[in-house]
């Protein structure tokens, strides 16, 4: 190919991550492919031998993984040698073994990590009552992916493909983190304020809203993305009490301390 194209493929309940990767695309100046592959019908169309400069795979962290049916798509796409970059966006909690996982599996589809990220956006289980990482990505985070986007250009100016690019290391351990085993725990409460607009519908990544009996949430499909209670335009959808609620309340307390954004490009090439 000639002219210079970065693909986005992403995972973004509630839109923070397509945020930070937009950023991004922004600052290569290149032009731009995008897969949301949020929802479950995009997931069905899974790209393939894609033409591209650069291929952005980008996912929310839950509980330190990365959502597994965005794992699952990922793993699918066919990135022969292609130059890669994992991002993924957490809640300025950990970001555990998430940006390795996702490493790994930008590695399994052939791809060529030259480069990482780790931004933080406004927690999941955020509330006005219990912020947790309020308003991110905020301009300063979108600056800093804006300018990670300009290193990455510059980065794949310099690549020769007749070396091998040198490893690049992120954080994180082997075996990676176990997953939450939350599944089937009551989560969501809808209220009288529902006017049965089915918003909550439209944005849910597993289908797990029951328009028939009253908009309830199927907790044996849900992944707690919180994609519903953030959408809602009448504020119907709460968090019921509980252990995601007490999870909440904690997070409020313990991660109140700003976290920046975390980079990491590959080794000089050998």
């Amino acid at each position: 190919m000639t002219h210079k194209k970065i693909t986005l493929v992403y995972f973004s309940p509630t839109a923070t991550t397509k945020t930070v990767l937009d950023a991004i695309a922004k600052g290569t100046g290149y032009e731009v492919d995008s897969y949301d592959i949020t929802l479950s019908e995009a997931r069905k169309k899974i790209p393939q031998d894609l033409d591209t400069s650069v291929i952005v795979f980008g996912a929310p962290v839950y509980s330190g993984r990365l959502p597994k049916l965005a794992a699952d798509c990922f793993k699918q796409v066919s990135a022969s040698g292609i130059p890669v970059v994992p991002v993924v966006v957490y809640g300025n909690r950990e970001y555990d073994d998430a940006l390795l996982e996702l490493k790994d599996i930008c590695v399994q589809c052939k791809g060529v990590p030259v480069a990482a990220g780790a931004f933080i956006g406004e927690h999941s289980f955020s509330t006005q009552p219990a912020p947790i990482a309020p308003g991110r990505p905020d301009e300063k985070d979108l600056a800093c992916a804006v300018e990670f986007g300009q290193k990455i250009s510059r980065l794949l100016e310099t690549l020769d493909p007749d070396k091998k690019t040198g490893d690049l290391v992120v954080p994180g351990n082997v075996p990676y983190k176990k997953p939450s085993a939350a599944k089937g725990v009551p989560f969501i409460d809808v209220t009288d304020d529902c006017t049965a607009c089915g918003t909550c519908v439209a944005v849910c990544p597993v289908d797990a809203i029951d328009e028939d009996d009253g908009f309830c949430t199927l907790d044996d499909i849900c992944i707690h993305c919180c994609a519903c209670i953030k959408a809602c335009p009448e504020s119907a959808r709460i968090m019921k009490d509980g252990p995601f609620k007490d999870t909440a309340a904690k997070l409020h307390q313990t991660c109140g301390v700003r976290k920046e954004p975390e980079t990491f490009f590959a080794q000089t090439q050998k």
